[in-house]
């Protein structure tokens, strides 16, 4: 059975060296219709795809998609298929992907990363795949950990490990991979992972990747180990701004809708809760020059349930 992945998914958990949690819709239970065209996204705004790219000139056809098969359904009633696709009159390969990843329209590229949320390190990168790669092709899957270097202008790498997987795999098979850190004393403030049906996928430039059209790759709970503390909140009640973000003396919190009891809770990098403020009306500022330069998560409540989480920056 399929780990049931919680919707208010703010835990703290008493024990977590020893705790597993999974990713934010790591089971791919969960799709929504896209606005922009006919095809489904992974719920939850963790994981995406380049479907978008369906919608210019010479499309090259959807890469990525929900399954219901049976035989291609690890556990559960739904999967994340990837399909290798071409955009024939220019000659560009677009691989099959789900990860967390937007388009840079200007650059041609990818933005990867979304927010590193919880307290602890994960150790291990988990999931189970099926591949039918064509003419020699590979599929992979790929997890790095950075962090912000505010004094150097950029972003370090703490952990990175790539998986490729050659030949036919016609039934689900287990990966189950240790996470390869350059630095074990940083915490890392963003987190990437990449699904994909070609091995030869570009970040760097999306238009660049190699492989052969046709590849199809299947992925089904994917997870990690030993990650607790601050959770993703896959479906957010409310909609959540901060400005400035970094901010340095003040900062000011505008939701999309006044929440009665509203409550806006601070916490460390540790998951030490360190301040709350009171949420009045739909818009509040805050002084913040008591906080230190630094990563913090937050927690808007209504008082008992979770409405929205993130983070954001203290810059001095």
């Amino acid at each position: 059975m399929k780990r049931l992945f919680t919707l208010f998914a703010v835990i703290f958990l008493a024990q977590a060296g020893m705790s597993q949690s999974a990713l934010p819709n790591g089971n791919f239970e969960l799709w929504e219709q896209s606005p922009y065209g006919p095809w489904f996204e992974p719920g939850g705004g963790f994981f995406k795809t380049l479907n978008i790219l369906d919608t210019i000139q010479l499309p090259p056809g959807i890469t990525a998609f929900p399954v219901t098969d049976p035989d291609s359904v690890h556990s559960g009633n739904k999967a994340a298929g990837l399909r290798t696709q071409r955009i024939d009159a220019m000659a560009i390969l677009i691989p099959g992907v789900i990860g967390t990843l937007t388009i840079d329209w200007a650059n041609s590229r990818a933005i990867l990363g979304e927010p590193f949320t919880w307290t602890t390190k994960p150790e291990r990168f988990q999931g189970y795949y099926m591949a039918f790669p064509v003419s020699g092709d590979s599929i992979g899957a790929i997890i790095l950990l950075s962090k912000w270097n505010s004094s150097a202008h950029r972003r370090d790498t703490i952990a990175y490990t790539k998986l490729i997987f050659h030949g036919v795999v016609d039934s689900y098979t287990e990966f189950d991979e240790s996470i390869g850190y350059w630095n074990n004393t940083v915490m890392p403030d963003s987190i990437t992972i990449l699904l994909l049906s070609c091995g030869g996928y570009n970040a760097s430039n999306m238009f660049g990747s190699v492989g052969q059209v046709g590849s199809k790759a299947y992925f089904d709970d994917v997870t990690l180990t030993n990650i607790a503390g601050i959770d993703m909140l896959l479906m957010p009640d409310v909609d959540v701004t901060l400005a400035p973000n970094p901010a340095s003396d003040h900062i000011t919190i505008t939701l999309s809708e006044k929440i009665r009891n509203g409550l806006f809770e601070v916490y460390d990098s540790q998951g030490k809760k360190i301040t709350v403020f009171t949420l009045n009306s739909a818009s509040e500022s805050f002084n913040v020059s008591s906080l230190k330069s630094g990563t913090y998560y937050y927690r808007v409540t209504d008082g008992s349930k979770s409405m929205n989480t993130g983070t954001f920056v203290i810059l001095k």
